[in-house]
């Protein structure tokens, strides 16, 4: 009971701030800002478990949705993808041991999400429809910049996120029983 309250409570601010923050600012300016969503997702995955950054992605992908129409359903599916990966990576990189996070791991599973994500949001934007998302420019070094930005925007969140869990969270929310 109490993690399904937490999910449903986390999934809502969350991606209310996810919203707040990336939601009004046009395309690719938006796309710099992936740090925040990034650590929303790390914290979920730690607050809640496996699964909550799915669900924080469903969420803030739905609100997002709603300000960006052109975009639908790309921001869903990416959104929600997103958090998927993470909890997959997250899970599959064991950043857990013991209720502590391990730095590096969810650094590199921050990394990666991010890094994928990205990839497939330019191929499926730039590449493959480039007609229909006519809002979003096209220029090789804008490309490149945004995709090793949100490579670094994972790994600073990560290590974020690692470093409020381990210092502040994990007493409040880490599970002992």
């Amino acid at each position: 009971m109490a993690a399904s309250t937490r999910r449903i409570a986390l999934g809502a601010l969350f991606g209310v701030l996810i919203l707040v923050i990336n939601g009004f600012i046009p395309a690719p300016t938006s796309d710099f800002l992936i740090v925040f969503q990034s650590l929303f997702l790390a914290l979920s995955f730690l607050v809640v478990g496996r699964g909550g950054s799915t669900y924080v992605g469903l969420v803030s992908g739905a609100l997002i949705t709603t300000v960006k129409l052109g975009f639908f359903p790309v921001d869903l599916v990416f959104a929600t993808m997103f958090g998927v990966l993470v909890d997959i990576l997250a899970t599959g990189f064991r950043v857990q041991e013991q209720g502590r996070v391990r730095t590096l791991r969810l650094m590199a599973c921050m990394m990666v999400s991010t890094g994928v994500v990205g990839l497939a949001a330019f191929y499926v934007s730039v590449v493959a429809f480039p007609s229909a998302f006519v809002a979003v420019p096209h220029d090789p070094i804008t490309d490149l910049t945004i995709l090793i930005f949100g490579v670094v925007s994972g790994a600073i969140a990560g290590g974020i996120a690692a470093r409020l869990w381990n210092r502040n969270l994990m007493a409040r929310f880490y599970n002992r029983y």
